[in-house]
């Protein structure tokens, strides 16, 4: 019963206390990596899946159908997890070789890698933005594709997703957005970082993935923007991600001027109005 009432993230440590000491270690990597590989990330919410999806359509790159978590702060060594998809068995032989977190990412890519054709992979963990001062220096020769959404739209759209704890109130919601595109802001001038805004995406979609593409090293395939491509995904199926079903369009462009009631809309701006501003979004509304 006390555990049930514990937060999930802590629950697979209490039950596996002798993973504790080794995870602190393993997030403190001497590993570092030259693998070529595309993280998708940004705040929950932002659109991160469909870009995910789309850059997948491209013949170069592959991903797994999930999202790894891997940097974030959850157990390491709980094989629940499925990393990369691997059975259990492959998990605790990639732990074994592995000296640190980094190591066990460039291991466990480069086994999946080969099994599809040494594409290139696309790790999707919108979380991991907020880890990403971490990520440029473990993985040079890595490419980031930061998708930044106005926080009051992906507010709109968490509060109908059970599995966003910070989507409780506007309050704790404009707190992590801000947390989340703080980051990439401060590392705008990295090349192997490109920003992407979800909303000129979606007004714009092929303009703008000919322009990823380039920065990926890339020319845009047409096939990309399929929606028969990119809703190939057991994700499509859900309720959370149905849009992918559906081609490129501006429908949840704003949804936050109708959705949201004045005093969230005033807590955000309270909280986070600079980083709106910053990023180019109106704050009247």
């Amino acid at each position: 019963m006390m555990i049930n009432k514990l937060n999930p993230i802590l629950i697979p440590y209490i039950k596996q206390p002798s993973t504790w000491i080794k995870n602190i270690k393993w997030r403190m990597p001497a590993t570092v990596s030259d693998l070529d590989v595309v993280f998708v990330m940004g705040c929950p919410r932002s659109g991160t899946t469909l870009i995910q999806k789309v850059i997948e359509g491209h013949d170069n790159y592959f991903s797994i159908q999930g999202e790894t978590g891997l940097f974030s702060y959850q157990n390491i060594f709980d094989i629940n997890r499925e990393h990369f998809g691997l059975s259990a068995g492959t998990q605790k032989l990639m732990f074994n070789m592995s000296n640190d977190i980094v190591d066990f990412f460039d291991r466990s890519v480069r086994l999946i890698a080969k099994e599809n054709n040494n594409r290139i992979f696309i790790e999707k963990t919108p979380q991991h933005v907020i880890h990403l001062n971490k990520l440029i220096r473990y993985f040079p020769n890595a490419k980031f594709v930061n998708i930044v959404r106005d926080g009051r739209d992906c507010f709109g759209s968490a509060k109908h997703h059970r599995n966003i704890p910070q989507s409780k109130s506007a309050k704790m919601f404009a707190r992590y957005w801000k947390k989340c595109v703080l980051p990439p802001w401060r590392h705008k001038d990295n090349s192997n970082l490109y920003t992407l805004k979800y909303e000129e995406f979606t007004e714009t979609p092929y303009p703008e993935l000919e322009k990823l593409m380039i920065f990926l090293g890339c020319h845009m395939m047409e096939k990309q923007l399929d929606p028969e491509s990119y809703g190939n995904d057991k994700r499509a199926n859900s309720e959370n991600f149905k849009r992918l079903n559906e081609k490129i369009n501006t429908s949840s462009v704003a949804r936050w001027r109708k959705e949201l009631d004045k005093d969230e809309k005033s807590t955000f701006l309270r909280i986070a109005g600079h980083e709106l501003k910053a990023y180019g979004y109106t704050l009247a509304g």
